[in-house]
């Protein structure tokens, strides 16, 4: 494990150093900082100068208090003096508030070291650090380290099990065709250095877990949100990756963008809301968007169970993003419009609010997307209603029969155990059989139209 001598004024420890000394501690840098290090009765400077003769670098924090302590400028020489007797380049600055002019007045060799500063934030600092303190040229080295640093174990670099890693970040991962759920963008896209490498083969480390039990469970849209936040949590790195990918997230489990479940994504989720953010729309349908003025949406669909009027999208387009959302990368499909409907009129979705709900299943009925699902199905019911016209239609006892058998098969694929009677009740008086002959009769008139 490398070690670190931190090497600060009194006045810096609140600021930055203990932050610091915290913060590389935690990706398994061995620090040598006073108030870890210190022990009652223990001699102040034999100890300062112990680990200033051990320490593999010195991080100076360079700051106008620095150059005012006689105890630093010792410190600083002692790393000078390892420096110059063949350490090599030991002494990794970190400038804090202050400038390039101010560290030349004091000490010109000083400012011509390339250094950190706190001004781009802690974690650009650590990142930094991080590069000379454990320096390598193998993403397999980088990515191990990266997982240790969140307790996750994996095999020596030299096991088989970093190969098949290597090739699973390129078959799945580098460029997702929408055939995995549960999988987010990798940190770094373009994979300039080796360091950008090491982090996406931690990345798919990671994502190889968390998405593969996401498919065992299903997770989607009907999922409870509690149930879905105990999973973003119980895996590491989650909760940070979909943080950071906001957008992905809400096509997976668009019930988290509501006020009531955002727990932990509120503020990512709100500024997804505005109209620029290119990573909340889906991939525009053949039809292009369907809204109520005919105009663009207002937000991102991704994000329009967030906005108060759905961003100006009909509930016809909210019942197909609801089943096919995607962007050509990621998608949210993954059960059939039908499923989709027989979910909203199960006791199941109870949890999701009305003013969701309830458009959602008139966009089902105002859409006959879902009979898609059942063509193929030798179904009473399905027969019945392509055979025969609106008047003529009965919910007989073999065409309901038919119906109870489709639901209660749907309901078993499910999970679900609201009765398939009940099913079909609230199927027949939420209108999705007029709903069906409505768009029959509207396509005809679209035919009739043509030249």
């Amino acid at each position: 494990m490398p070690s670190v001598f931190i090497c600060h004024a009194s006045e810096d420890k609140e600021a930055i150093a203990r932050p610091l000394a915290h913060a590389l501690r935690e990706r398994h840098v061995d620090v040598w900082y006073d108030e870890f290090s210190l022990t009652v009765g223990q001699g102040l400077m034999a100890s300062i100068d112990k680990g200033l003769a051990k320490a593999d670098y010195g991080v100076v924090i360079v700051s106008p208090a620095f150059f005012r302590k006689r105890w630093t400028q010792r410190e600083l020489s002692g790393l000078v003096a390892r420096q110059m007797a063949g350490a090599g380049d030991i002494i990794l600055p970190v400038w804090h508030e202050i400038d390039r002019d101010s560290i030349i007045a004091h000490s010109p060799p000083l400012a011509d070291i390339v250094a950190a500063s706190s001004d781009a934030g802690m974690a650009d600092v650590v990142e930094r650090l991080l590069r000379t303190i454990r320096p390598t040229a193998s993403p397999l080295v980088i990515a191990r380290n990266r997982l240790a640093d969140l307790g996750v174990d994996t095999p020596s670099i030299a096991d088989d099990w970093w190969i098949d890693l290597t090739e699973l970040k390129q078959s799945i991962f580098a460029d997702p065709d929408c055939t995995q759920r549960w999988i987010f963008p990798l940190p770094s896209p373009y994979e300039n250095d080796e360091y950008d490498r090491g982090a996406n083969l931690a990345s798919t480390a990671l994502q190889f877990d968390w998405c593969y039990e996401a498919e065992d469970r299903d997770l989607c849209q009907f999922t409870h949100p509690d149930i879905l936040h105990a999973f973003l949590r119980a895996h590491p790195g989650l909760m940070e990756t979909a943080r950071a990918n906001p957008g992905t997230l809400a096509m997976y489990a668009p019930q988290l963008t509501l006020p009531e479940f955002d727990s932990g994504f509120a503020d990512v989720f709100d500024a997804l809301l505005d109209p620029a953010r290119t990573d909340a729309y889906e991939s525009v349908g053949y039809g292009g968007w369907e809204t109520v003025d005919g105009e663009k949406p207002t937000c991102g669909e991704l994000i329009v169970w967030r906005h108060p009027t759905f961003g100006g999208l009909t509930h016809r387009h909210l019942a197909y993003s609801f089943v096919n959302s995607h962007d050509h990368h990621y998608s949210r499909r993954s059960h059939s419009a039908l499923d989709c409907a027989t979910w909203l009129l199960a006791d199941e979705s109870s949890w999701l609010p009305r003013r969701i709900a309830a458009p959602l299943i008139e966009g089902f009925t105002a859409r006959h997307l879902w009979i898609n699902d059942v063509n193929n199905f030798d179904n009473p019911l399905i027969d019945a209603l392509y055979r025969r016209s609106r008047k003529a239609f009965r919910l007989t006892r073999t065409v309901r029969a038919g119906a109870e058998e489709l639901f209660g098969e749907i309901a078993a694929g499910l999970r679900l155990l609201t009765p398939p009677a009940t099913l079909v009740d609230r199927f027949v008086a939420n209108g999705f059989i007029d709903g069906w002959y409505d768009e029959q009769e509207r396509r005809a008139e679209l035919r009739r139209k043509r030249p």
